[in-house]
């Protein structure tokens, strides 16, 4: 397979360890036995869809490469991900906003330039072609869901490139902020692992979304059997379900979400209930059947 790759890449390359400092230029993969081989292919001798059967085949593996980061920047990535010294902040508390490029086959220079002109207050930090942080200082108007929804359309807009943003809470700048990040960190990496669906997450929308995804197996069953069952019959009603409790159970608002009279809102509602026997009018029911519609929308 190895030399079956080279011979089609004529101008890739291997490594026995892990390539450091590795080139922004080359796509790395890496085999998956136990004395793994390190292929590296120019970015500009692979198509997408090359790109996208490469990362079928191995393990697609982004490096770490921070040798262009001066000053703040480089500041917080030694304290972040180096033990480095506590960097200097304008302000006592800080948040992360991370972002993920859902595609690595892009103009990066182009994307770094316009993520700067959309945060010229912000220390943005790029760990990986297609990841980095911005370190946004506690101020008067902070950035808001709104905002980031805007930058993710005009980014796709844009250059065609999809973005998911994550907003983490503010914490005060010490030394146990990098742990801190780190469990953020850790979200966004389980999010995007499931889903790419929305282009901005916060720490309340993400917790049913993983809470869903670590369901005990009974759990799973005694929903699968019950609840996913009315689902199963009619994808439209799982729609419904979720924008009506999405919408606070306010039926006018979900009616208009889902651009249908309320009077079809309620009959989809009637239906659910009586196939299920469950009340959406029970807090600890809509919460159950809420969690059941978000793991039957990520399987």
């Amino acid at each position: 397979m190895i030399n079956k790759i080279l011979s089609y890449f004529p101008d890739s390359v291997t490594h026995e360890y892990v390539p450091l400092p590795s080139s922004p230029d080359y796509y790395w993969f890496k085999e998956a036995d136990q004395t793994p081989l390190w292929i590296g292919i120019p970015k500009n001798k692979i198509s997408e869809s090359q790109l996208e059967l490469m990362k079928n085949l191995f393990e697609f593996v982004e490096l770490e490469n921070n040798t262009h980061l001066t000053g703040t920047a480089h500041s917080w990535n030694q304290f972040l991900f180096h033990d480095g010294a506590l960097p200097a902040a304008a302000v006592d508390e800080v948040r992360f906003i991370q972002f993920k490029l859902q595609s690595s086959n892009i103009e990066s220079e182009e994307i770094h330039e316009a993520l700067k002109g959309f945060f010229p207050d912000h220390t943005t930090i790029w760990v990986k072609d297609s990841y980095g942080i911005i370190i946004e200082e506690k101020k008067e108007v902070p950035e808001n869901v709104d905002d980031l929804f805007s930058i993710a359309s005009t980014l796709e807009s844009d250059f065609y490139v999809r973005i998911s943003f994550y907003i983490g809470k503010f914490q005060k700048v010490s030394m146990q902020l990098p742990d801190f990040f780190r469990k953020e960190k850790k979200v966004f990496e389980e999010l995007t692992a499931h889903t790419t669906r929305d282009a901005v997450y916060t720490f309340e929308k993400a917790f049913p979304m993983l809470l869903a995804t670590h369901l005990p197996y009974y759990l799973k069953e005694i929903i699968g059997s019950t609840i996913l069952e009315a689902f199963e019959e009619d994808k439209e009603l799982m729609a419904t379900i979720k924008v009506f409790l999405e919408s606070n159970s306010n039926a006018s608002l979900s009616a208009k979400k889902l651009y249908v009279h309320r009077n079809t809102l309620q009959y989809r509602l009637d239906k659910f209930m009586e196939k299920t026997g469950v009340s959406l009018k029970d807090f600890d029911a809509a919460v159950v059947v809420y969690l059941a519609s978000i793991y039957e929308g990520m399987r």
